[in-house]
């Protein structure tokens, strides 16, 4: 378990906490962690993290996740300036084990409320309206479950053979957020051993009553590969949602006796170094100028001044890396990036993935979001002649709006 963040309380009279399932070890995505995966510009969890975070309904929330992942989650929530508290704590061997330790974290955190909501960290598309309807329908026998009904006809298999067609329409598929009253849940979880694959399962089997609301068929788990595609279709038909903005950066630098030389988050082999008061990164220096623009938080030496001792060899990567956090603080997120580095010598074309690779680190999302291209001016000027190295970026950045 984490400390939480120093966080502000969302909502005084908020119904609703929520835990957030992220445990599983993703076993069927073939080597893919599916709670980073880019899904319309955020990663699958961070869609959880948004709602939570701006629902009015909502007091708190822990999520839940493998011991593994507990710290590099903790350190992600810390720097997305939530207003809700979040927790972070490591699951059970079971999911129903990894729920019961979110209720356990819900009270050591003193997160109190009349409800709690158990959602998939795989549903990226839960909305404030999922979480209304459920509240709504909770309150009446003290559990509810979204649905949708199946579209399919359905088949009961043994051996191969089919064996019986149940009736359709009293078929449905069942999703998550699951909404309960915190003592209905908590006196489930305490008496119910046996393994059950939801939590409605397990207040069915203590004897409560469980209502349904309207789901979503949107509202998609992603467990296989070709999930993914199809949350990323859904996300680009909502495109309508998000805002984008665009920011360029340029910076150049002389080139001076002394290697090696320092471009890209890369040392290269070379007898000349880029004179500059930091590490004198001109690629890494012209994307943290791009993300700022188009954030609208100024420039590059406005926010990290060559004056300042503190930023004297300083490694330029962080400068992007402080440049992506601001940029998140205000909602927005990362795109595409489209840089280009102006060179004469030395021959760079061989390091462009190691480029790439080091820039999409530092503004934490996927290599195919991030393009880098190497040119020179045929030997005409500055540069031409091998005196500097130079590299002008272009970023979009994208942000969610929000209804009032």
């Amino acid at each position: 378990m984490t400390d939480a963040p120093a966080q502000r309380s969302n909502a005084q009279n908020a119904e609703l906490s929520v835990i957030i399932v992220a445990a599983g070890q993703s076993t069927r995505m073939e080597g893919l962690d599916k709670l980073a995966l880019d899904i319309g510009g955020r990663s699958v969890l961070w869609h959880s993290l948004e709602v939570v975070d701006r629902s009015p309904l909502v007091s708190g929330a822990v999520v839940v996740t493998h011991q593994t992942k507990v710290a590099d989650i903790s350190e992600s929530i810390t720097n997305g300036d939530f207003s809700t508290p979040i927790r972070v704590v490591s699951g059970g061997v079971r999911r129903q084990d990894s729920v019961r330790n979110g209720i356990e974290e819900l009270d050591r955190a003193q997160i109190a409320s009349e409800f709690i909501a158990v959602h998939d960290a795989a549903r990226p598309f839960v909305n404030e309206d999922m979480l209304k309807r459920g509240l709504a329908a909770a309150r009446h026998v003290g559990a509810a479950i979204p649905v949708v009904r199946l579209k399919d006809t359905i088949k009961r298999v043994e051996h191969g053979i089919v064996v019986d067609t149940p009736d359709r329409e009293v078929m449905f598929s069942v999703q998550t957020p699951q909404v309960f009253r915190a003592e209905i849940l908590r006196a489930a979880h305490q008496t119910v051993e046996a393994y059950v694959t939801d939590d409605a399962s397990m207040v069915e089997v203590a004897g409560g009553l469980v209502a349904t609301f309207e789901g979503a068929y949107e509202n998609i788990k992603i467990t296989t590969p070709s999930d993914v595609a199809i949350a990323r279709a859904i996300a680009a038909g909502n495109g309508s949602e998000w805002t984008y903005r665009s920011g360029s950066g340029f910076d150049g630098h002389k080139l001076v006796e002394g290697g090696p030389l320092k471009l890209g988050g890369c040392e290269i082999e070379f007898d000349m170094r880029l004179q500059g008061h930091s590490d004198g990164d001109v690629l890494l220096h012209a994307v943290a100028s791009a993300v700022l623009g188009a954030a609208g938080l100024g420039d590059l030496g406005g926010r990290f001044p060559s004056t300042d001792p503190k930023y004297a060899g300083a490694d330029s990567s962080t400068f992007i890396r402080d440049a992506t956090l601001e940029a998140r603080a205000l909602g927005w997120c990362i795109d595409h990036l489209d840089a280009t580095i102006i060179a004469q010598r030395p021959r760079l074309a061989a390091y462009v993935p190691d480029f790439e690779a080091n820039i999409a680190d530092a503004i934490d999302t996927e290599t195919d979001r991030v393009n880098v291209k190497v040119t020179s001016t045929d030997e005409v000027g500055a540069i031409g002649q091998g005196e500097g190295i130079a590299a002008q970026a272009i970023v979009t950045l994208r942000r969610r709006n929000v209804s009032d």
